[in-house]
C-alpha cells in the first residue's frame, strides 16, 4: 500500500514551513509508505520556494504548481493526476485538520472496506468546538442542503479531510475548480454506488494566514453544482 496525501497550497508560506516537523512526523507515525504532493496555486509570496525546498530534501515530496490561481478544485485535480498511491488523501494546507487524524480515516477504511472515508466534524460536538459560530452556521446549512439533495448517507459533503481509494477517484469526471470539489466528489462517490464511510474529526482554526474563501462565491459555486447534481439525477 501506498499513501498519497495531496494538499493543495495558495499563499501558505508559514503553514507550509511546519510541513517538515508536523506534517512528516504524524505520517511516519502512521507506518504506512507514503508521499506527499503539494500543489502551489499561483501562490504570491514565498510558497513556491517553500514547497521546492522540500522536494529537494525528500524524496516523497513532490512539489507542483500552477503559474496563476487556478482554484481549490484544480489543485486538487493537478495532485490527483500526479498520484501514484492505491489510496488518495487530501488535507488542507493550515492542517486545521491535524494529519495525525489520518489513522481514523485509515482504521475505519479497514473497518468498512470503504471506497471513500471522509472526516466529519459534524459527527460529534467537539469536532467543531474551536470554530466560531459564524463560520459554523454557513457550513451547516451548505452540508444540510447537499445531503437533502444526495442523501444522509454523510453528514460532510464539503470539508477536504477525506481517504479515497484511488481507482475509484479516478472514475470520476470531475468537473468543479472551486471548493465545492470536495460536495462534487462526494456526490459522484454515491452516485456511482461506491461505498462511503465517516468517522469523527476535530477541526481547528489555522494557526498562521488567512482564509481563501469567499463566501459569496463559494455560495454561488455550491448553488452550480447542485443544480448540475439534480439535473444528472434526473436524467
Amino acid at each position: 500500500m501506498l499513501l498519497s496525501v495531496i494538499i493543495p497550497c495558495f499563499d501558505e508560506e508559514a503553514a507550509a514551513a511546519r510541513f517538515e516537523t508536523e506534517l512528516f512526523q504524524a505520517l511516519e507515525a502512521l507506518g504506512v509508505p507514503f508521499e506527499v504532493i503539494a500543489v502551489d496555486d499561483g501562490s504570491y509570496d514565498g510558497t513556491g520556494g517553500v514547497l521546492r525546498n522540500l522536494a529537494g530534501e525528500r524524496r516523497n515530496f513532490k512539489a507542483k504548481a500552477h503559474e496563476y490561481n487556478r482554484g481549490l478544485g484544480q489543485a486538487l485535480r493537478t495532485g490527483f493526476a500526479s498520484a501514484s498511491g492505491d489510496w488518495i488523501a487530501t488535507l488542507d494546507a493550515d492542517l486545521t485538520f491535524h494529519p495525525s487524524q489520518l489513522r481514523l480515516l485509515l482504521d475505519r477504511q479497514r473497518e468498512t472496506g470503504a471506497d471513500m472515508v471522509c472526516g466529519s466534524p459534524f459527527l460529534d460536538p467537539a469536532g467543531t468546538a474551536q470554530v466560531p459560530w459564524w463560520r459554523r452556521l454557513p457550513s451547516l446549512a451548505v452540508n444540510g442542503l447537499y445531503r437533502r439533495l444526495c442523501g444522509p448517507a454523510l453528514t460532510a459533503y464539503t470539508p477536504i479531510f477525506r481517504l479515497y481509494r484511488a481507482e475509484a477517484l479516478r472514475s470520476l469526471r470531475l468537473e468543479s475548480t472551486g471548493f465545492e470539489i470536495n460536495a462534487e466528489i462526494a456526490a459522484r462517490f454515491l452516485a456511482a454506488g461506491l461505498r462511503v464511510a465517516e468517522v469523527p474529526a476535530v477541526l481547528t482554526v489555522r494557526r498562521e494566514g488567512s482564509s481563501k474563501l469567499s463566501p459569496l462565491r463559494e455560495l454561488w459555486r455550491h448553488f452550480r453544482l447542485g443544480v448540475r447534481l439534480s439535473r444528472s439525477s434526473q436524467s
